[in-house]
């Protein structure tokens, strides 16, 4: 099974304060935009990577979205999954510099581990004594996609209570392709297993699944039995979210031909521009289905299908007001 319920949702996002106003984020940050002292108030936060910082807020925007129901599951009933491409890449390109211009004793003590993309879910685990699992999906445009299937089955499979799922990046350096349509920020998401019923303490409920769009393969013969198991009743509006790669182009090429309502967004080389849509659209309250799609150049394909409950989110948490 990969539905899962979603009881707070989180985001930390240039031009961006609360979940519904995700998709409102501007094409160049204003610099200075993040405020660590003010996201992350006290000690140890300042001298994180970005991308860690950035999720570290959300995620905490999101724990408190979900009201009472993370401090009532045990350390070892949570989990953590996070999605990046991008997260390490500015902090390794300072520390190649650093090692060209001089040697590695230049490197911060504190940063030196983040070249590994794992530490950054760890670091999250670490701050709020999560000790179930944690686990990072790393790929361009599905990553935050595929941590929320991971975070479903992990869920259904009993391996936790709640998960706190994540998708997190940073602006590349201006040497890296696409530094000028980077994915910047951070959003996050406290899931719990669906119930299959309607919960007023849950947005709704988020259904992933992924395909492989090979080179040369037509995409009916690689994405229909996806679709068809998403839109058994009914086609939803649906978000493409994609690049302008040849998989990007034959994926909406291949939506033109469904009978459903496609708006198409340009995606940024990371994985955070799918999940502004999905905190987007969790935000927006009730209202019909949504399905995100996007795909990366290498093939991979990913949808969600977004059911937002009747009656949502009543309790006013945090991101939710």
């Amino acid at each position: 099974m990969t539905v899962l319920d979603v009881l707070g949702v989180g985001v930390a996002l240039p031009g961006a304060d609360k979940p519904a106003d995700a998709l409102a984020v501007p094409a160049t940050p204003a610099p200075g935009w993040f405020d660590v002292t003010a996201a992350l108030p006290g000690r140890g936060y300042k001298r994180l990577p970005a991308a860690c910082q950035y999720l570290l807020a959300a995620a905490r925007n999101a724990l408190d979205d979900a009201g009472a129901a993370p401090a009532s599951v045990p350390a070892e009933r949570f989990g953590v999954v996070v999605g990046t491409n991008n997260a390490g890449m500015a902090l390794m390109d300072e520390q190649d510099r650093i090692i060209l211009d001089g040697d590695a004793d230049g490197i911060g003590p504190i940063t030196a581990p983040y070249f590994a993309m794992s530490v950054f879910a760890s670091r999250l685990a670490v701050e709020h004594t999560i000790h179930g699992f944690t686990l990072t999906t790393n790929s361009p445009r599905t990553a935050g996609l595929d941590a929320i299937q991971a975070g479903a089955r992990a869920l259904a499979r009993g391996r936790a209570d709640l998960v706190i799922v994540g998708a997190t990046e940073e602006t590349l350096p201006q040497s890296e392709p696409g530094a000028d349509k980077s994915d910047t920020g951070a959003v996050a998401l406290v899931c719990a297993p669906a119930t299959g019923t309607p919960d007023p303490a849950s947005y709704g409920t988020c259904q992933v699944r992924n395909a492989f769009l090979a080179p040369g393969v037509a995409p009916a013969a690689a994405l229909e039995e996806t679709w068809a198991k998403l839109t058994a009743d009914g086609p939803p509006h649906v978000h493409a979210v994609l690049d302008d790669s040849p998989t990007g182009r034959a994926v909406a090429a291949w939506l033109e031909g469904k009978a459903a309502e496609v708006s198409v967004s340009p995606a940024g080389p990371g994985c955070v521009s799918p999940m502004r849509h999905v905190a987007a659209l969790l935000g927006a309250g009730g209202g019909p289905d949504h399905l995100v799609v996007t795909a990366a150049a290498e093939g991979n394909v990913a949808f969600l299908r977004v059911t937002n409950f009747p009656d949502n989110h009543l309790q006013p948490h945090g991101s939710r007001s």
